[in-house]
């Protein structure tokens, strides 16, 4: 076969608008038929994932034996995976995370699942060498049907009686919850459809030393009532320094304690 005479022809092939118009679109055509067929073969494709076989509170270990198989389709797993653990050999020797539980059939999400090290922390580790950890004795209706949860910011109001007159004034605001236990101190937002209803006891967070002693002091007070009040989203999300609010209820609280004379 003569190469020059190729080389011809394909030159006047190529010269050629329309034929090189067809064989374009036939390129174009071949290449959407084999992304389109890999798409499709991957969507239809089953993937294995593992799933909860019973109901995990939070600090339980998964094992083996809560651990089960399902096939998905692929398509299920590409609209679905905001963070599902797709290797049984991910959960092995993991504990189900502070604050989560998993239900049962339920796949396993990363944020659920941490380690044994992870499950002990109280969240107090980290707070600032000037601060120092303090619980509020609460119920439910003063947690607004358990409404407050870890992580919001709250402000603590601060109810008395001075002079005969009721008193009820903002007395610390932007306060971190960090934990809210019931009297055994379990989370009570992992409480399951099937417990009663969550009752909290107490709001747990932290506060400036000097803040904690207030509180303190004003428990002690039999007339004084303390009540945690939450605020919206924006609050959490845009937090403030923790800060005394009302220096008259610091001094009222003084008054009414007597200090330990060395």
């Amino acid at each position: 076969m003569d190469i020059d005479n190729i080389k011809v022809n394909l030159a006047r092939v190529l010269k050629n608008q329309n034929t090189l118009t067809f064989v374009l679109v036939i390129v174009l055509i071949v290449a959407i038929y084999f992304v389109y067929s890999g798409l499709v073969n991957q969507a239809v494709q089953p993937v294995s994932l593992p799933y909860s076989t019973a109901l995990l509170k939070e600090k339980t270990e998964i094992t083996n034996d809560v651990i089960s198989m399902v096939k998905v389709s692929g398509s299920f797993l590409a609209v679905s995976d905001d963070g599902i653990i797709q290797n049984k050999g991910q959960l092995m020797e993991k504990y189900v995370n502070i604050g989560y539980q998993i239900p049962p059939n339920s796949f396993f999400y990363k944020d659920a699942v941490t380690t044994l090290e992870n499950t002990n922390k109280t969240g107090f580790e980290d707070m600032p060498d000037d601060y120092t950890a303090f619980s509020l004795d609460v119920d439910f209706d003063k947690t607004y049907g358990c409404s407050i949860m870890p992580g919001n910011y709250i402000d603590i109001f601060l109810k008395t009686r001075i002079d005969d007159k009721l008193v009820y004034d903002l007395f610390i605001k932007s306060i971190r919850v960090e934990q809210v236990v019931d009297k055994d101190g379990n989370n009570v937002f992992t409480y399951t459809d099937d417990d009663d209803q969550p009752q909290p006891k107490y709001l747990r967070f932290t506060v400036p030393t000097e803040y904690k002693e207030l509180l303190e002091m004003a428990i002690m007070i039999p007339e004084v009532e303390l009540y945690p009040v939450p605020r919206n989203a924006g609050y959490s999300e845009n937090p403030e320094n923790t800060t005394l609010a009302s220096e008259s209820l610091r001094e009222y609280i003084i008054s009414k304690t007597k200090p330990i004379v060395d």
